[in-house]
């Protein structure tokens, strides 16, 4: 059953390479330091920035709280995003990321285990 809806958008140009260490987490940032391209830097910063919002929102609907940096997205062997933290065992959390010029969008869907 889904117990939590949540979804997110920004402007790209909005997100400053200062608040990563406010966004990431210390996994995700060893991923944005990596990047040689701050154009590359900023856009996965908002895509990341987009995720977790609309995490914190779809899980508020729940009886847990997080925040931004206890959220690990990292993607996969496909390059799709996935939740790595928090794992709760009664939670299914799905996530997608979306970009278009300049705008991201995210989208989470929580469903009980």
């Amino acid at each position: 059953m889904i117990v939590g809806i949540g979804v997110d958008i920004l402007e790209v140009s909005r997100i400053k390479k200062e608040q990563s260490r406010r966004i990431l987490s210390e996994q995700e940032l060893k991923i944005f330091d990596s990047f040689s391209l701050e154009s590359r830097q900023l856009e996965f910063l908002a895509g990341r920035f987009t995720l977790k919002e609309a995490v914190i929102k779809a899980i508020g609907r729940t009886n847990y709280r997080v925040g931004m940096r206890d959220i690990t997205i990292i993607n996969d062997e496909t390059g799709m995003p996935q939740i790595i933290e928090p794992n709760i065992e009664t939670l299914k959390i799905h996530i997608t990321l979306s970009h278009e010029k300049d705008y991201c969008i995210g989208m989470c869907i929580i469903e009980n285990v």
